[in-house]
């Protein structure tokens, strides 16, 4: 009695232990069928070499999904056809892209979606296709392969040039030049002392100049002041003879006689002050407007460009 009870012990452990295998295997294969799944395309003009079925698929570093196929596409076959299942809470937009990734140091790749904004629609079917295709971009491997390609056609360019340059024209043309280079750097060293004191002469030149405009201000003060005066002195002179012309109007003969021969000199007289305060002015305005004037003399030549 008591064997029979042994073995249907190790036959009920058995069962047990057999189903809990077949749940768990049964668990682990087809996942958890509460999650609702999208299937999405992807097209890969790119090796997905270290890309493998049941890989992942992260949006911003977060698993949705997985890849459950990789074929080549049958309309283009050197681009690759990547099917995906990802969670259909997924937000995946029309502006979402696909690149390929690979994690850390191992070469495992996997794929990484990217971008998708609120503003734009949901991705959906197109009219002939199977499932809604997600846009790829090149991954980062692809776009150093291009930049390197780029760099190397670049050099090579660069090289051609130079090839074409140093051939024997340009090297006559380039010994030429150092050649002409030479000459006028030794020149000017043969010269030095020549610009040192050409340079003196100019500071020293450049100084007189301060000092002639500052002794200038108030000699134009002056003779503004001067200006100013002699014609506030013909303005009563004029004034003082229209007086006496008017009492040689009231007054008899002699006073007559005395207006008839006298006046006029005083109107001359009046005229030249009036003429000299008008040239004192002219030659004030002309010295503050040209200041070198007192230096070089009137006539001075404009300064051609480039001087």
């Amino acid at each position: 009695m008591a064997n029979r009870f042994n073995y249907a012990l190790v036959g009920l452990f058995v069962l047990v232990f057999g189903a809990a295998w077949l749940a768990i295997s049964l668990w682990l294969t087809l996942g958890d069928y509460a999650t609702q799944y999208t299937t999405y395309r992807v097209y890969i003009d790119e090796s997905v070499s270290g890309l493998y079925r049941d890989a992942p698929v992260k949006y911003r570093g977060v698993d949705v999904g997985k890849v459950v196929g990789i074929d080549l596409n049958p309309a283009v076959p050197d681009q690759v056809q990547l099917t995906l299942e990802l969670v259909s809470t997924t937000p995946i937009h029309e502006d979402t892209v696909a690149e390929l990734a690979v994690q850390g140091l191992t070469g495992i790749a996997f794929l990484e979606l990217k971008g998708g904004t609120l503003e734009t629609p949901i991705l959906t079917a197109k009219q002939g296709q199977e499932y809604p295709v997600i846009p790829s971009a090149p991954s980062f491997f692809a776009r150093l392969d291009m930049s390197g390609s780029e760099l190397i056609a670049n050099v090579n360019a660069l090289a051609n040039n130079l090839a074409h340059l140093l051939d024997a024209d340009g090297r006559r043309s380039l010994k030429e030049i150092l050649a002409n280079i030479n000459t006028i750097t030794a020149a000017i060293a043969r010269r030095d002392t020549e610009l040192e004191q050409s340079i003196v002469n100019a500071s020293r030149m450049l100084e007189n100049s301060a000092d002639a405009s500052e002794k200038l201000a108030p000699l134009l003060v002056q003779i503004d002041t001067t200006a100013k005066s002699i014609e506030a002195m013909a303005e009563q002179i004029s004034v003082a003879g229209g007086s006496l012309n008017r009492y040689i109007d009231s007054s008899g003969s002699g006073v007559t006689q005395f207006s008839q021969q006298t006046l006029p000199e005083f109107g001359s007289l009046v005229r030249e002050l009036r003429r000299l305060a008008n040239t004192l002015q002219h030659v004030g305005e002309k010295i503050e407007d040209d200041p070198r004037a007192i230096l070089f003399g009137s006539e001075i030549q404009q300064p051609g460009p480039g001087e």
